[in-house]
């Protein structure tokens, strides 16, 4: 078989056509390639330090979101504490002036009964006194109608 014969001159132009395309390659297109690998090992290398970045800032911003929301549950407990404590105050406050408007409303009632009583008790007085002159009169046949009659009259009934 003439395959596996070697000849010199196809031997030759085999290295030559080697050499060129060599010189080409090395020349031209892995230079392009190498660029190119560098600039994704770069491009990867600058991603994963993004990456890294993101992830410190994204631990980061959860110790700040914790420690927010654990303020703003602290201030949320003040202020209900604080809003109870008011409204207790405020429902003290207003029972007591309740209770002293209570108090108030009483004592006009009993200083108004007081006076309504006196005012019966004074025209019960009048009445009597001109019952007992006019009874006076109707037994004694005489009569008491003068001012000083019914005064000392009026007097007696209240001395009584």
């Amino acid at each position: 078989m003439d395959l596996f014969k070697l000849e010199p001159g196809l031997a030759i132009w085999t290295w030559i056509s080697f050499a060129i395309l060599f010189f080409i390659l090395a020349r031209y297109v892995v230079p392009m390639i190498l660029k190119n690998l560098q600039e994704r090992e770069d491009y990867i290398r600058s991603s994963v330090d993004k990456t890294a970045e993101v992830e410190a800032r994204l631990r980061e911003i959860e110790g700040e979101r914790s420690e927010i929301l654990k303020k703003a549950g602290t201030e949320a407990d003040n202020l209900l504490l604080e809003t109870r404590k008011r409204a207790e105050e405020l429902r003290k406050t207003l029972t007591d002036e309740a209770r002293g408007e209570a108090q108030k409303i009483l004592a006009q009632a009993r200083e108004q009964a007081d006076r309504e009583r006196q005012a019966m008790l004074e025209q019960l007085q009048d009445d009597l006194a001109d019952f007992v002159c006019e009874a006076s009169e109707r037994v004694v046949r005489f009569s008491f109608t003068g001012d000083r009659e019914r005064e000392l009259t009026r007097e007696m009934v209240r001395e009584l």
